[in-house]
């Protein structure tokens, strides 16, 4: 927190231009060419395969260079993108998907049918959905050049949302020279068929990328939602500079280094809000956070002990700890999907609203078989969202009798350290604190976070068959009010079980030049839409 405040104060006390110097920004001059774009990232790419897809940098690349055949509006409903439409049988079993007329690859070749069977059959080796997909399907062939046909063995009525799912990761189209079953095998040659071209040998990993406009790209005429619709690009290059220091990050949006500034701190909000040359938007309203347990190992491989602690938790107090008292920065949601979807229920509001009696939660500690033993929370220090949350927790748990050992680590060590089931004393771990978007909350496709595949599944070891049995209804499910039905009976089962603790939900913004207008809010940083004025 003192690294925060001294980060606002400094910024508060001297000029943008200068701070940005005193940090060594780079040399990010304004161009005199207008129709360039500077743009600053969350963090680094590096990784650009977009069947590989770790971090939020990548999701972004893989738009500015490949395209989808669906892509999903703001409720992230799918809806057809490479594709004109699809036909499905009677029985269901048969679904055909017709690609629209004028697609082009980056290399100048056709997109055919069969680049996209082959692109399919290499993202759904590596993406759950996408397996669940592949486990449904009987036969996926190119029936023409245009025609991809996928034969089920039994209904999957969700095929455009696995398709068109928008985030880690995207099913991109590529060419079938390059789209290689063999995932081990990363792609690094970057022809897609999306509205931006990859200057390969202008780019840094983790530091630079660039991308010129994509003069063969035809947009849809539809207006641009999320990752749908027609993707107008009105720049004729966009650089992204990667800077680490969220100070100069904000130096450089003030003083025109940059145009956009993809994640603004909490704590930079106010200062940029008094900028006029500044426009804040929102970038994820249902940005989430949440306490992910070690169900593997003691004393967290008992539901009930999981209980027990969910109901200790004050969302409040946690939201506050991260965005201050503001209440348009925060809302509580007690809800293992997220409250911004119609129809979802807040089952955990019984368990944890309400005042907090830390006495008798610790009673039930005891009684729920907890027998004094220490736990490992990490703290993740290089992770401004969640960093301030940890040592809240921790005060929590101590409050209602737990030992806590909160680790200090970086992103690398928890990376390599989450996976593991090795008890506490050779480097295991109990909890830590995360967060993800709107977009990997949504729908049982694509919350991993509550999926019951133990080790196979996001990190934490929850296991639960019946909720894979859920999963797997609602795969199969047609109607929008069969899928929420379920969808909230997983998640009945989830408060049962709890592989979690929802703390609430943040706003996120994204910071702009003034002049930069034309903003398409979506899952991934995208250009398509902006303009300078």
């Amino acid at each position: 927190m003192k690294r925060r405040i001294s980060r606002r104060n400094f910024m508060a006390g001297v000029g943008a231009a200068t701070a940005a110097s005193a940090f060594g920004a780079p040399a990010l001059a304004q161009p005199a060419n207008a129709r360039v774009l500077k743009f600053t990232p969350a963090a680094g790419l590096t990784v650009l395969d977009p069947s590989t897809v770790l971090m939020a940098p990548s999701n972004s690349h893989t738009y500015y260079v490949f395209d989808t055949l669906y892509g999903v509006d703001d409720q992230y409903r799918p809806k057809p993108q490479m594709v004109e439409g699809h036909t499905v049988s009677n029985d269901k079993l048969t679904w055909d998907l017709t690609l629209r007329s004028g697609l082009k690859f980056h290399d100048g070749e056709p997109v055919l049918a069969r680049d996209c069977v082959a692109s399919i059959k290499r993202w759904w080796q590596k993406d759950l959905f996408g397996q669940n997909l592949q486990a449904y399907t009987d036969e996926l062939v190119a029936a023409d050049d245009k025609t991809i046909r996928f034969r089920l063995k039994k209904p999957f009525g969700v095929l455009p949302d696995a398709l068109g799912k928008s985030v880690s990761a995207p099913c991109a189209m590529m060419p079938e020279r390059l789209a290689n079953p063999d995932v081990s095998k990363l792609v690094t040659e970057m022809v897609g068929s999306g509205p931006m071209k990859f200057v390969a040998n202008e780019f840094v990993p983790g530091q630079r990328s660039v991308y010129v406009r994509n003069p063969d790209y035809v947009p849809r005429q539809e207006k641009p939602e999320n990752t749908s619709g027609g993707k107008v690009i009105n720049f004729d290059r966009v650089e992204w500079h990667t800077i680490n220091d969220f100070s100069t990050a904000a130096a450089a949006l003030q003083s025109g280094e940059i145009d956009w500034w993809e994640v603004v701190q909490f704590d930079m909000i106010e200062l940029l809000r008094t900028n006029k040359n500044i426009r804040l938007e929102t970038q994820d309203p249902y940005f989430t956070l949440m306490l992910r347990f070690n169900c593997g190992i003691a004393p967290f491989n008992n539901p009930e002990l999981r209980r027990v602690v969910a109901s200790a938790i004050s969302q409040k107090e946690m939201m506050s700890a991260l965005v201050g008292s503001n209440p348009e920065m925060s809302r509580e949601c007690y809800a293992m999907y997220n409250c911004g979807i119609n129809g979802v229920q807040e089952y955990g509001k019984a368990l944890m609203g309400g005042e907090k009696n830390y006495a008798e939660i610790a009673k039930k500690v005891k009684a729920a078989g907890y027998q004094g033993e220490k736990i490992v929370l990490f703290h993740i220090v290089e992770a401004a969202v969640t960093a301030p949350i940890s040592p809240v927790i921790a005060d929590t748990l101590r409050k209602i009798g737990i030992d806590v050992d909160m680790q200090s680590v970086d992103l690398a060590t928890w990376f390599s350290r989450r996976n593991s089931q090795a008890p506490l004393s050779e480097r295991g771990w109990s909890m830590f604190v995360t967060w993800t978007g709107f977009a990997n909350t949504y729908s049982p496709g694509v919350n991993l976070f509550i999926r019951g595949l133990g080790t196979k599944g996001y990190p934490g070891n929850y296991e639960d068959p019946q909720i894979e049995s859920l999963v797997s209804t609602w795969l199969g499910q047609d109607s929008e009010a069969e899928r929420m039905s379920t969808l909230n009976k997983i998640q009945e089962r989830a408060w049962e079980t709890m592989p979690l603790v929802p703390l609430g939900l943040a706003n996120i913004k994204a910071g702009f030049r003034s002049n930069i207008t034309g903003y398409v809010r979506s899952t991934a940083a995208v250009p398509w839409g902006l303009r300078r004025a």
